[in-house]
């Protein structure tokens, strides 16, 4: 989210979770400004600040900054950088077209003590590349420890992949715009279809 208004649309549609990015990415925004929407979102809607390889010093500022959000870094960060934080941490892990099951798996086994999404690897892009991935290289991992998915979800294909993987959660980004920016009635039609295989 990189506005109020979009995080409030994002509530009122049924999300659980709202997201700010901190990293270099169109949809970044200032740490500052995150922790101030973040302060008025209603009770038991989690804030997750998006981070790629952050120092250390700024990693305890954004902390700091919503000492109740998850931390999810999506670089190449150290573990033993990430354990002081370990039950706020989600790790996402990014998933090519060639990627290995068994390489994947101990990639998430390097990260155990913390939360995992499982993203698109797009090149230098960590993650919002709007591009899934094949989701039955992740299977296994996905049945066997609470994952998030995310990569290329869209209101046509996040039932799918809830019915297909079961993960514990979802995640979209790009798959809710339109130009760059947050569409209701793609959000809406998102939330219906996650819905609609909760249902189910």
């Amino acid at each position: 989210m990189t506005t109020r208004a979009d995080a409030e649309l994002a509530v009122a549609c049924g999300a659980d979770a709202v997201g700010f990015i901190l990293a270099p990415s169109p949809r970044r925004i200032e740490l500052e400004e995150a922790a101030a929407i973040s302060e008025e979102l209603p009770p038991f809607i989690t804030t997750t600040l998006v981070l790629v390889d952050p120092s250390e010093r700024f990693l305890a500022e954004a902390a700091a900054a919503c000492p109740s959000a998850l931390l999810q870094c999506a670089g190449d960060e150290d573990p033993a950088m990430l354990e002081p934080y370990a039950k706020r941490i989600v790790k996402a892990l990014h998933v090519g077209e060639d990627s290995d099951p068994a390489l994947l798996t101990a990639a998430c086994n390097r990260y155990r003590r913390f939360h995992v999404l499982l993203d698109t690897m797009g090149g230098a892009a960590r993650g919002g590349t709007g591009v899934s991935f094949a989701w039955d290289r992740v299977v296994d991992i996905v049945r066997s420890r609470p994952t998030i998915v995310a990569g290329g979800l869209t209101p046509a294909n996040v039932g799918l992949a809830i019915r297909t993987l079961r993960p514990y959660g979802v995640d979209v980004r790009s798959g809710i715009e339109r130009n760059g920016r947050k569409d209701e009635a793609l959000m809406r039609a998102f939330q219906a279809a996650v819905n609609d295989v909760d249902r189910t």
